[in-house]
């Protein structure tokens, strides 16, 4: 199990490198990797009670499909502190090669 989150981890984050390569603004590339890797890596369990961790856009997409609604804002806390905690660290690490 540890294997299959450090490939989706690492998969994730090169999945948001590859998005921000397109984009010149350093602010820009700091928000996009931000917003697509807190989207695509963030977890959070998968029903209330239950102890299994799953991937919160999956939840998403089940809970507006097929599953019953337990609420989107029990995904939501998780994903906005995950993508405030990327961002800041995004900010401070991300190379800065043109004078922005």
């Amino acid at each position: 199990m540890i294997f299959f989150w450090i490939l989706y981890l690492s998969l994730s984050l090169i999945v948001s490198f590859l998005l921000t390569s397109f984009i010149k603004k350093r602010l820009l590339k700091v928000l996009v990797f931000s917003i697509s890797f807190s989207l695509i890596s963030s977890f959070w369990f998968k029903s209330p009670g239950d102890a299994t961790l799953v991937p919160i856009i999956s939840i998403f997409f089940l809970e507006n499909t097929i599953l019953e609604s337990n609420g989107l804002s029990r995904i939501i806390r998780p994903l906005s502190l995950f993508f405030v905690i990327t961002f800041i660290l995004s900010i401070f690490f991300w190379k800065n090669k043109s004078n922005d």
